[in-house]
């Protein structure tokens, strides 16, 4: 944490013991514009200034805002200063004043972190919160997000069943065809699967994740102007050679700026397995890649078994193990 994040975290009014605004008291008109700017500085992903500006904001109310103590929460959230997220989402519980919606924001803030830090019990006791203090799920994706909490603890029943209730409450809603998913299979709760994606290879074959299914897939994410990529090709093409007789396959998704240029590298180069140019960035964003080379191993059913980034191929010994390993798994495994 920066010395500047330290000095703002510690002029802020302190979570617990903090009582609720005296009744009558007036609240300057000014705070909904104090706040709107916190807002608006968490849009931009601003988070630091975001917390500068809610701290302001509460200094304004007299240091009992659960708006703003909600929106630092948000903050820290957005840095990853989880403490001080649970912090400030608990005193804007402590100011709520039994504002149903606030208080179900900052339970199923409190949660997001808790699943965030990878305690699944936490994440599920903090949506219960939020769903007793808004029973009527004015907050979207509630039970869908104790559904998952739930399916991290093999609790598959308990989670269809929020499943299903979330799907009643907004059959179209954002997370709907997620949750049929997950129900059909629950198993998507607690693995990272590859997301669905479909392109046309350089070759003309069509590429998608339904046809690679019962092979391991190595997501190459390159470009021809990117000397670590190049410096990693024969590592790619030796693994890709090794295993041609195996249910296994490389994709290259090139981020080359100009066509021309990369079909010249592909063809100049050998590349046999199929490519794709990425002009848009649409698979990139897809997958999250912020930086290549980047590897994606994808096993047989689908999920995203090891990714590796900004490294050569041949550095990554563990991807090449892990290529083997899953390439072996796939052949003891019975088929109907």
């Amino acid at each position: 944490m920066g010395i500047g994040l330290l000095v703002a975290l510690s002029a802020l009014p302190p979570a617990a013991g903090a009582a609720r605004l005296p009744a009558g008291r007036q609240i300057p008109a000014s705070l909904d514009g104090e706040l709107e700017k916190g807002r608006q500085l968490l849009q931009r992903h601003d988070y630091f200034n975001a917390l500068k500006q809610y701290q302001r904001a509460n200094q304004l109310a007299g240091g009992r805002s659960a708006d703003a103590f909600l929106g630092m929460a948000l903050a820290a959230k957005g840095m990853k200063v989880f403490p001080n997220a649970l912090d400030f989402a608990q005193s804007a519980i402590a100011f709520a004043a039994g504002n149903a919606r606030l208080l179900a924001r900052a339970h199923k803030l409190r949660g997001e972190v808790y699943d965030a830090t990878g305690d699944p019990r936490g994440y599920e006791t903090e949506l219960r919160a939020a769903l007793t203090a808004d029973p009527d799920s004015h907050i979207a994706d509630l039970h869908y997000e104790l559904a998952l909490a739930l399916l991290q603890q093999h609790r598959d029943e308990e989670a269809i069943a929020e499943l299903r209730q979330e799907i009643a409450i907004r059959p179209i809603g954002t997370t709907a065809d997620e949750a049929r998913a997950l129900i059909a299979n629950p198993r998507r709760g607690r693995e990272t699967y590859a997301p669905e994606f479909s392109f046309t290879a350089a070759d003309g074959r069509t590429i998608s994740l339904a046809s690679l299914h019962g092979k391991v897939v190595l997501l190459d994410f390159w470009a021809s102007w990117c000397a670590p990529c190049v410096h990693a090709l024969p590592a790619v093409k030796k693994v890709q050679k090794a295993h041609a007789t195996d249910p296994f396959v490389v994709v290259g998704i090139s981020a080359d700026r100009d066509a021309g240029a990369w079909r010249a590298f592909v063809e100049k180069n050998g590349m046999v397995w199929p490519q794709f140019w990425d002009e848009d960035g649409r698979l990139r964003h897809l997958f999250d890649v912020e930086a290549i080379p980047t590897y994606v191993l994808v096993d047989a059913q689908g999920i995203e078994r090891l990714r590796v980034s900004g490294a050569g191929f041949d550095e990554a010994r563990a991807l090449s193990a892990e290529i083997g390993k899953q390439i072996r798994l796939l052949a003891s495994t019975p088929h109907p």
